[in-house]
This record gives structure tokens, C-alpha cells and sequence, in this order.
């Protein structure tokens, strides 16, 4: 199957803002990391604005997206409903950080906004789960989904405490990062266990393309070791109370360019592996 390459950017630039605004939110819970927030909030939200225009592109004619908006049982109807949502609540966020407003009422508006937000992460997933497509079709493709926004969410707020020279905020979210990603390569390998049980077998949505075949060379290099093994060493050296070692800027840097490489990867690969069920049955 081609790769839909306007989908990968809108479900990764979603994912990018999801990530970002749980994140954001679980600092106001914290009680720290306040000055990641309002760029915070600003990254997600440009982020969100970026997957819509990814999405209205993949469309032949961007001007229908009207008319599939006016189709309330559609998939793209609920992302661009939950996007909105998210993003009219990301804008009342950042209006109450510049009005200096309550903690209070600036947490429960935050965590208010997380909602759909957290929804629409595993709506963008779950669009691609369908019986015509036996790759695709197992709920493990929105949690990983949901993993990957969790990963970015949390280098890219890493990345905002150590500019802000928080470095002890920044170090903080090691740990925090760590878990995301061996929570996202345990799920990469229930995925793969599904691949290979699965009940077919034709070979072009089959594991071994994954792990030996023509995409293994993408698969361990772009996703496994700079997607997921890279990254999980620099949330490690993140976390590292020592001095003299990677600075937390670099590390939580480098870290979110190689997870952002890696959901690309990931979503390219899904693609390639997409096959039809009539692909099965070869010409009739």
C-alpha cells in the first residue's frame, strides 16, 4: 500500500499536540515546571493547527472538507470536532496564563481541555482499525498511538523546562519519559506478536517483512534503535543526578528529534504493511 504521507504528518503533528497538552496539564497538577506552560500550550496548539491542514490536504479537493464535516458519522468529523475542542481550550488556557489567572481555575480548564485531547489521540488510531485491512485491524494501533503522543508530550515539555534553564525540572521528566517509551515498546512488540499470529499469511502485511525482510533495515534502525532505544538512553542520562554529563537540553533535544523520526517511521511502515484482504486473492 502507498504511504499516505499527508495522514503521517496529520497523526503525528496531532499526536505532537495531545502529548503536549496532558503534559502541560499534568504540571499544573504537579505544582511545577510553570514556565514550560504557556509555550507549552503554544506548541500544542500549532501543533493541532498542523495536523488539520495535513488532513484537509490528503483530500483531492481541500475545499470538500465542508462537506465531509457535514457528515456528523464520520471519522474526519469527529477528529476536526475533537482538534477544535482541544483548541478552543488550549486558547482559553493560554488567555487565563497571560491574565495571570487562579491556579485553580487554571487547572480544572486545563484538565477539562486534556479530555478530548486524550480522545482524540486514540480516535486517530482507531480510524485506521478495520476488518478490510488484517495489519491494521487490533486495537494495540491506537495505544500506540496513544504512546507515541505520550513520548513526544514529554520530551517536548522536557525540552521547554531545560531552555527556560530549569534543569531540575528538566531531569525530572527522565523518568517520566522512560516509562512512556518501555510502555511504547512493550506495546511494538504485542503488535509484532499480533503480525505473526495472525490469520493470514499473505507476505506483504507479514512480521518477517518487519524483522528480516525488505523493511527490516527501516524497522530496527528508524524505529527501533533511533525511535525507541535512543531515545530511552538520553531519557536515562536525563534522569542521572551526576555532573559533567549530556546537558539536559541536548538530551532532552535530541530526544524529541528522534522520536519525532521515529513516528514517522512507524506510520510509513504501517502503510507499507497495510494490505487489502482483496490483495489476497491477486488479480480476478
Amino acid at each position: 500500500m502507498s504511504i499516505q504521507w499527508a495522514l503521517v504528518f496529520f497523526t503525528l503533528f496531532v499526536c505532537l499536540g495531545v502529548g503536549t497538552t496532558v503534559i502541560v496539564a499534568a504540571t499544573e497538577w504537579w505544582g511545577k515546571a510553570a514556565s514550560t506552560r504557556m509555550p507549552g500550550a503554544i506548541v500544542a496548539l500549532v501543533a493541532l493547527a498542523a495536523g488539520g491542514v495535513s488532513s484537509i490536504l490528503h483530500l483531492g479537493h481541500p475545499e470538500r472538507i465542508f462537506g465531509a464535516l457535514g457528515q456528523a458519522g464520520s471519522g474526519i468529523f469527529l477528529e476536526m470536532l475533537l482538534i477544535g475542542l482541544t483548541g478552543i481550550g488550549l486558547i482559553a488556557y493560554i488567555v487565563m496564563l497571560s491574565r495571570k489567572s487562579a491556579d485553580g481555575g487554571r487547572k480544572i480548564e486545563i484538565t477539562i481541555t486534556a479530555i478530548p485531547a486524550i480522545i482524540l489521540a486514540f480516535a486517530v488510531g482507531a480510524s485506521y482499525v478495520m476488518a478490510s485491512r488484517p495489519a491494521w485491524d487490533t486495537f494495540l494501533v491506537p495505544l500506540l498511538y496513544a504512546a507515541s503522543a505520550a513520548v513526544m508530550g514529554c520530551f517536548t515539555v522536557g525540552l521547554l523546562a531545560a531552555r527556560s534553564e530549569d534543569a531540575a525540572v528538566a531531569k525530572s521528566f527522565g523518568l517520566t519519559t522512560l516509562v512512556a517509551l518501555v510502555v511504547q515498546a512493550l506495546l511494538l512488540v504485542a503488535y509484532l506478536i499480533y503480525l505473526g499470529s495472525a490469520q493470514y499469511a499473505d507476505e506483504t502485511a507479514s512480521v518477517s517483512r518487519l524483522v528480516s525482510g525488505d523493511l527490516a533495515a527501516l524497522f530496527w534502525i528508524g524505529l527501533v534503535i533511533v525511535g525507541i532505544v535512543g531515545p530511552a538512553a538520553l531519557a536515562w542520562m536525563l534522569r542521572g543526578k551526576k555532573e559533567g554529563g549530556i546537558s539536559p537540553l541536548t538530551a532532552t533535544g535530541l530526544g524529541l528529534v528522534c522520536v519525532v523520526v521515529g513516528g514517522v517511521v512507524f506510520r510509513a511502515l504501517m502503510y507499507s504493511i497495510g494490505s487489502g484482504v482483496a490483495e489476497f486473492f491477486g488479480p480476478l
